[in-house]
């Protein structure tokens, strides 16, 4: 993930735009305690996209918050 963007997180969250609003939602979420759904070092911006990529969160979930 280092230095490139993830086209496949953004084509599983439905465009750029909506990614952006779903790993900023999760980013808030591990920053606040909750734990990854994926063993990782990285930090939380890192995580989130991970997380979108392998599609282990919901893009309707976190959209809802926004539409």
């Amino acid at each position: 993930m280092k230095g490139r963007t993830s086209e496949v997180a953004a084509k599983k969250a439905g465009g750029l735009y909506d990614l952006v609003l779903i790993a900023s939602a999760r980013v808030r979420e591990l920053r606040s305690g909750h734990a990854p759904k994926i063993v990782t070092k990285d930090k939380p911006v890192v995580t989130a996209l991970n997380e979108i990529e392998q599609g282990l969160i919901n893009p309707k979930e976190y959209l809802s918050k926004y539409k």
